[in-house]
């Protein structure tokens, strides 16, 4: 089961889509079953494997949770460094480190966009 994880998670990096994943996966799973040896002994590690397919360009759940979070961050950046041109002071609201808010904000966006990819359940061939 964390082969199939890691496959699927290092297919979703690459760019490929959910339907292929899942068809990937099936493969893998009846190779396994018809030869009884385990897929990391057939077909080395999920993420050399993967390696195998071409780089999509279809972007990951994850990839795009990190891409927003990242906007926000800096969109919060730039009003930090424009507003105390327009007369308004954000320290009043959130203290004298202004820029940490946006660091947690893109840290936090990196690590749920990871998350995200990787703790997603591997498809199956019926829910694909």
């Amino acid at each position: 089961m964390k082969y199939e994880r890691d496959l699927a998670f290092n297919l979703r990096i690459r760019g490929i889509s959910e339907p292929q994943i899942a068809e990937t996966l099936a493969e893998v799973r009846a190779h396994e079953a018809a030869t009884g040896t385990p897929a990391k002994d057939e077909f080395g590690t999920a993420q050399e494997y993967a390696k195998q397919f071409p780089k999509g360009k279809r972007r990951s759940r994850g990839s795009a949770v990190t891409t927003v979070s990242t906007v926000v961050a800096l969109v919060y950046v730039l009003a930090v460094v424009v507003t105390p041109f327009l007369g308004i002071d954000l320290r009043d609201s959130v203290g004298p480190i202004t820029l940490m808010p946006a660091l947690a904000v893109l840290m936090g966006g990196t690590l749920a966009g990871f998350l995200t990819d990787y703790l997603r359940p591997a498809p199956s061939s019926s829910n694909a």
